[in-house]
């Protein structure tokens, strides 16, 4: 299958594309440091594309991300009705189990008021908090899956762009943006824009894949996390503390919670292994009812190696993915 890592060599390619993350001096767009390196060359492996992607590394705050990504206007191709298909799928089928442990965590840190979930799809995590002590809203890019959020959740729910939200400066208490950072273009500069929406001693939860978790590293470009092109901006506990700090937010909560996205890699791995020997694999975005392995073999694997393993990384806070929980600060009198 090849190595896809890349030289540490400092990268002096800069990005032509109208939404190239790159600097014209070479500098990290995050942390506005460096030295910037290439790190990894990869394909779109969840619909097995062979056009090679690379990414970016700084050396300082260890921020990846994905240099001279699609255009805005091309990336409709990326995100087509297999993606959203399996997207909603992972926040519909069973909304209670799969959004428990973001849900206490917000109920650890505030106890009510007004709560916006930035894409938030078709309503699963919104749904778990209905009926309490939140005034919920949302933000979903699409009328339909709106649409859906509102029966589940009965939130208000925008639809657009973050940018153009008609909220006004320091209306919510809690902001979540889950499985979102890493789709944006500029994290820093949506994040600035979202922070004026949260009230003085509000939080913001939000959750994105790790770079440096122990599966980045073992499976590379066949990583499932990676998700290329549609990835845009990759995090670590590092990156993530650098920029939220420069925010002027303080941290309360991270951690990388006992999840594993070890059967989706191992499935692309075993797509390259059948392509390597002649055979055609069938992309993840076609699979749909059929399953990479038998419903019997996943359960055993499930419970004697993925589940001990992601309770393993989640201790060492080597997980997959990160949550991570900040306050902004009250304002001075």
């Amino acid at each position: 299958m090849g190595e896809d890592r890349m030289t540490t060599a400092q990268s002096t390619v800069v990005c032509t594309t109208p939404n190239g993350l790159e600097s014209s001096d070479g500098t990290c767009p995050l942390c506005a440091y460096g030295p910037v390196s290439d790190f990894l060359r990869a394909p779109d492996r969840f619909h097995w594309r062979r056009h090679l992607y690379s990414l970016k590394r700084c050396s300082y705050c260890s921020y990846v991300w994905l240099g001279c990504p699609p255009p805005p206007g091309e990336m409709s191709l990326h995100y087509d009705d297999d993606y959203h298909r399996t997207i909603a799928a992972g926040g519909e089928g069973s909304a209670e189990k799969r959004w428990c442990w973001p849900r206490k965590v917000v109920q650890q840190y505030s106890r009510g008021g007004s709560l916006l979930d930035i894409g938030c799809s078709s309503g699963g995590f919104l749904s778990t908090l209905r009926g309490g002590a939140w005034k919920l809203y949302g933000v979903e890019m699409e009328e339909s899956t709106a649409q859906k959020a509102r029966l589940t959740s009965g939130a208000e729910v925008f639809v657009g762009a973050v940018e153009v939200a008609p909220f006004a400066p320091e209306s919510f208490d809690v902001i979540t943006c889950f499985d979102l950072l890493e789709h944006v273009y500029h994290p820093r500069q949506f994040l600035e824009s979202v922070m004026k929406w949260l009230k003085p001693g509000g939080v913001v939860l939000t959750q994105v894949p790790n770079i440096q978790s122990w599966e980045a590293q073992l499976f590379a470009s066949y990583w499932y996390g990676l998700e290329l092109p549609r990835h845009i901006s990759h995090f670590s506990l590092q990156s993530l503390r650098h920029v939220m700090r420069d925010l002027g937010l303080e941290e309360l909560r991270i951690a990388t919670p006992p999840v594993s996205y070890v059967e989706r890699s191992m499935g692309y791995v075993a797509a390259g292994l059948i392509e390597c020997f002649g055979g055609k694999p069938v992309p993840q975005s076609e699979l749909r009812s059929r399953q990479i392995l038998s419903k019997a073999i996943r359960k055993v694997a499930r419970v004697f190696a993925f589940d001990p393993l992601a309770q393993l990384a989640a201790v060492a806070t080597a997980g997959p993915s990160i949550e991570g929980v900040f306050r902004k600060p009250e304002r001075r009198s």
